[in-house]
This record gives C-alpha cells, sequence and structure tokens, in this order.
C-alpha cells in the first residue's frame, strides 16, 4: 500500500469500520505495542442526554493495525454508547436512565472528593489563561491537566516533580488516581450528554519507545497510538483529522495550522468535546435584542431571559449564579461589582467557594432571580510555554537538565518543544456545547548557546580533515578561489 492511500485509510476510518480493520505487517517494536492493544482493551464502564446528536469520531475499541510501512495504529478502547438506540426523552424517563444513574453517582462521588486537592491548580491555570486587556479568553482546565499528566509519565527526575508541582500532587501514583478519577466521572456518552474525553500518542517509528511507559498511558489514559513518519504530510493530515473528529470539528480554525516536527519523538494530543442541556430551557420566545458594554465597545446581542428562585453566592468583588444542566454539572455566571475588574474574578479565592453550593458559608442565599444571559460562543488558541514556564516547569525545555528517559534512552537531549492549548464555548437556548484540546511536542533540543556569532568565510582559512581514528587526512590554507 502506498503511503498515501495509507493515510486515506486512515482518514475515512468510522465508528463502525474500525473494529472490523485487520492486517498485517513486520513492525521492528512488536512487544510493545503488544502490550498497548491488551491494555486498550480494558474499558472504563461509565456512560450520561435531550435530542444530542452522536460525536462524529473514531470509536476506539482496541483494534491494532500495521502496514507495511510501519504505521502501526492501537485504538483505546472506549465504553459503548449508553441507550443508543433511545432518544433524549425516552431515556430520561426509562429505567436504563436510573440504572446508569446509579452507577454513575459512585464515580462522580469520588471524584468530588479529590476536587479541593486539585483547586489549586485550576486557581493558578485561569489566572494566566483568562486575564486580557481586551479579548475574549477560554481555556479547559481539566483537558491541560490531563495533557501534563500524560506528559509526567513520560519524564522523570526533577522535570517530572516540577510537572507534579504545577498539578498540585506529590506523587505520580496520586496523580494517576486523580485521572482516573477524573475521566470515570466525566466521560459520559449518553442520549442527554456527550462529555468524550480521548487522548493520543504520535510516535517516531524510527525509534524504541519504553514498554512499560506505553503501556501505563494505554491503560491509565485510554492513549490511541499512532506511528509513522513524523514531518510527512500524510501524518499531519492524520493528527488534524483525529484530532477534528474529537472535538467535534468545532476548532477546525486552529487544526488546520496543526503539524508535527521531523525530528518529533513524541507528539501528545488530549482532547474533550461536550455538548449539555440546560435543566430549564430558555424560551427563545423571550429573547430580545440588548445592548452589551464590552471593553471595545458596545454591542446589539441576542439577550435570553428566566426568571425563577436560585441559590445566589455574593461576595465584595462579584455575584454568582449556577444554572444545572441535565445529568451533568452546572454553568456558573459569574458578575463582578461595578467598580471591580472582571480580571480580578480569575485569582479571586472565592471562585472556588461559588462552585460549591450546598456548603455552610454567609455568602450563600436563596433569591428569585430574574436573569439575562446573552447567546455567545468564545474560541481560543493559546501557546502554553510561557504560562507553565511560569508555574514553575523549567527543566523540560532545557536539554542539559530535562529528563524523558521513561520514554526513550535512545535519546538524551530531549526538549518540550510545543505546548499549546485551543477552546471554544458556545451557550444557546438549549445548552451548552464544548471543545478543546492541548498539545504537547517532545523534540530533539537544539544544543545550549552561549552567545551568537557570525562565521563567513570570505577571506583566507585553514582546513583539516580528520579520518575516523582522529588521524589527520588532509590540511591546508585557502587564500585565493579562482
Amino acid at each position: 500500500m502506498k503511503k498515501e492511500e495509507l493515510f486515506e485509510a486512515l482518514e475515512d476510518i468510522d465508528p463502525e469500520s474500525v473494529k472490523d480493520a485487520k492486517a498485517s505487517h513486520r513492525h521492528k517494536r512488536p512487544a510493545w505495542m503488544k502490550f498497548v492493544a491488551m491494555a486498550a482493551c480494558a474499558a472504563i464502564i461509565i456512560g450520561a442526554f435531550y435530542g444530542i446528536p452522536a460525536l462524529k469520531s473514531q470509536k476506539p475499541n482496541g483494534s491494532n493495525t500495521t502496514n507495511p510501512l510501519g504505521l502501526l495504529t492501537v485504538m483505546a478502547a472506549y465504553p459503548d454508547p449508553v441507550a443508543k438506540a433511545m432518544d433524549a426523552q425516552t431515556f430520561v424517563e426509562s429505567d436504563e436512565h436510573w440504572k446508569w444513574w446509579d452507577s454513575y453517582r459512585e464515580l462522580v462521588s469520588e471524584s468530588k472528593g479529590l476536587q479541593s486537592g486539585i483547586n489549586g491548580y485550576y486557581t493558578s491555570i485561569m489566572e494566566k489563561l483568562l486575564v486580557s486587556e481586551d479579548e475574549n479568553t477560554v481555556c479547559s482546565p481539566i483537558n491541560i491537566y490531563i495533557a501534563f499528566a500524560m506528559l509526567a509519565e513520560v519524564s522523570d527526575g526533577n522535570t517530572r516533580q516540577q510537572i507534579l508541582d504545577m498539578l498540585g500532587v506529590t506523587d505520580i501514583e496520586t496523580l494517576r488516581d486523580n485521572v482516573s478519577a477524573l475521566w470515570k466521572s466525566n466521560y459520559v456518552d449518553t442520549p442527554t450528554l456527550k462529555s468524550l474525553l480521548a487522548n493520543s500518542l504520535w510516535l517516531n517509528n524510527t525509534i524504541n519507545y519504553n514498554e512499560a511507559t506505553m503501556k501505563t498511558l494505554a491503560e491509565k489514559y485510554y492513549a490511541s497510538t499512532f506511528s509513522g513518519t513524523p514531518g510527512s504530510e500524510e501524518m499531519n493530515q492524520a493528527l488534524r483529522k483525529w484530532t477534528d473528529d474529537n472535538t467535534g470539528g468545532l476548532l477546525t480554525e486552529y487544526t488546520k495550522e496543526m503539524s508535527i516536527s521531523p525530528t518529533c519523538v513524541l507528539e501528545i494530543l488530549s482532547t474533550i468535546y461536550y455538548k449539555a442541556m440546560w435543566t430549564i430551557n430558555f424560551q427563545e420566545s423571550n429573547n430580545t435584542k440588548e445592548t452589551f458594554h464590552g471593553v471595545s465597545g458596545d454591542n446589539t446581542v441576542d439577550m435570553m431571559h428566566m426568571s425563577d428562585v436560585k441559590m445566589t453566592y455574593r461576595t465584595d468583588n462579584f455575584t454568582s449564579i449556577g444554572l444545572p444542566l441535565s445529568d451533568s454539572g452546572s454553568m456558573y455566571f459569574l458578575l463582578p461589582n461595578e467598580d471591580v475588574d472582571v480580571n480580578i474574578l480569575a485569582s479571586d479565592p472565592d471562585i472556588m467557594k461559588a462552585l460549591q453550593q450546598g456548603t455552610e458559608d454567609s455568602n450563600w442565599s436563596s433569591c428569585m432571580v430574574h436573569m439575562s444571559v446573552p447567546k455567545f460562543k468564545v474560541s481560543g488558541k493559546v501557546d502554553l510555554i510561557e504560562t507553565i514556564q511560569a508555574l514553575g516547569i523549567t527543566d523540560a525545555f532545557d536539554a542539559a537538565l530535562s529528563d524523558f528517559t521513561p520514554l526513550t534512552t535512545e535519546k538524551d537531549d530531549l526538549v518540550l518543544s510545543k505546548a499549546e492549548h485551543a477552546a471554544m464555548v458556545e451557550i444557546d437556548e438549549k445548552g451548552v456545547t464544548g471543545a478543546a484540546y492541548t498539545e504537547l511536542a517532545i523534540d530533539e533540543g537544539a544544543p545550549f548557546a552561549d552567545e551568537e556569532i557570525d562565521f563567513i568565510l570570505d577571506r583566507p582559512f585553514m582546513f583539516i580533515v580528520t579520518g575516523n581514528d582522529g588521524s589527520i587526512l588532509f590540511s591546508g590554507i585557502v587564500r585565493n578561489i579562482e
């Protein structure tokens, strides 16, 4: 099969055809790929809404496909959708819904117990990524968390410790437990809710990787694996296709620029696609045209309206109200007080308290709320390098200090060369749609230079040619060139 045909086949894969994919191939590293395939077969058992279409994506199921060019694909195993044949209303009223909910709430309870330990990370990442003078900002803290947890798995020593410190955990075992709990409580695929997480690894097929690390990434992080020739347009297209499929095609303005460096050793991709409905919809007939007073000027918007009794959290800086989402959490709206800069909210410690309704806090009160919410869509892409450096991850960028030996021992000059994040959120009368991806790349690092010089041979110079043993085979001085 030609390379072009191979990647065409990869791009055209659909959820049903993946499980029938079969091929045979002689490959340089069958051992660790066998571990990954076996690990990928262990699916998580979770799931969870109204008229939401299925995400167009590959349905991972642990299949292993090889080809004569050396590109090997291992699709991680994800759970089948819950009550796939039902529509949302039928599902909500069925025993199937309550059966699912009984098992799901246990997973949610476990993850809730971890949230207080992750609050420091949430606060830090939002403070760094949401503050701006006049532009909309958006990010997915959980998506970034999972991506950097995977980076911690392929690093060691102080490089790993700096990542653990940023994520607010003491050791890699605790991080694995956190990711497992976060994943199981946030991966939901039912007629009423789509909250789909996915991970993938993009490998250089000329490098031998640590079998144990690859097995961990497949088992603990449900990471599908693609092995090929970095830098080829075919592999770049496959990377974009996989990301688009797992973000519902909502971030194509950013994914169209995605590419893998020819010297890349590992590309890590983590995605989230989310679509949920309000418990109580806004009525489109109540919408009005109103003025939104933005930083860059006034603008006319579609304003949605609702009146209801709501638990309200009020401080000297802001007022917060949450709207519940069916079978999911809530979307909180935080309005700064008239004399407060909205940027202050990104680092306000009371923000986390506003997300914990039911706690004993005098700032909570029950109010009849006449709510007006603009329909909006925000999206953006950000380079995370300065952010994570400010949060303490520095060794990963220095070839002399970085430690990526859990990934491979064939290269000793590896660095984190790329850390990018894109996200979007849109709301309307029916609910919330969101998507995000985090892209991390480990590459061969350039030697450190103390200074820059110009070296131009435009005057007489000497040369020496040596053999393998250091013998001088030729030497000379060039004084003139005709």
